[in-house]
């Protein structure tokens, strides 16, 4: 016979279930499989899932698991894998493009902080709020 389910190994388990990683399949008996390494045997599903912890930890990873699913369902995939290899180049075009951009506005920003500086112009005078427009 099964020895009683210790508080300890409750909480072990359901640290084991919200750490399920995204790759392996979710379910009951692959809970059952990898507690075995906690419990020092096999458990049944519903010897499981009477537990409210496990329940409730189970509940809130298979939701969690359903909206990632839902998600990635609305993207639009393409049609084919030149599609997608021309996409990833296009991005990472446009990624690179906004790299540069950000790259020269820091640059901008530095040398307006230092002219600022040189002006005699305090870091609080500089990070003032700007006036509320007037609009009559």
């Amino acid at each position: 016979m099964p020895k009683t389910i210790t508080d300890s190994q409750l909480n072990k388990m359901a640290k084991m279930i919200r750490d399920w990683p995204e790759k392996e399949v979710f379910n009951w008996n692959n809970i059952c499989t990898a507690s075995r390494s906690i419990l020092g045997y096999t458990p049944t599903r519903q010897a499981l899932s009477r537990k409210l912890m496990l329940k409730n930890a189970y509940q809130i990873k298979k939701k969690h698991r359903k909206n990632a699913l839902d998600k990635v369902e609305g993207v639009p995939r393409p049609q084919s894998m030149l599609d997608a290899i021309d996409k990833i180049a296009r991005l990472q075009q446009e990624n690179d493009a906004l790299r540069a951009e950000v790259a020269q506005m820091a640059e901008i920003a530095q040398r307006f902080i230092y002219n600022a500086s040189i002006a005699g112009l305090s870091q609080q005078k500089l990070m003032s709020p700007l006036p509320k427009a007037r609009r009559d």
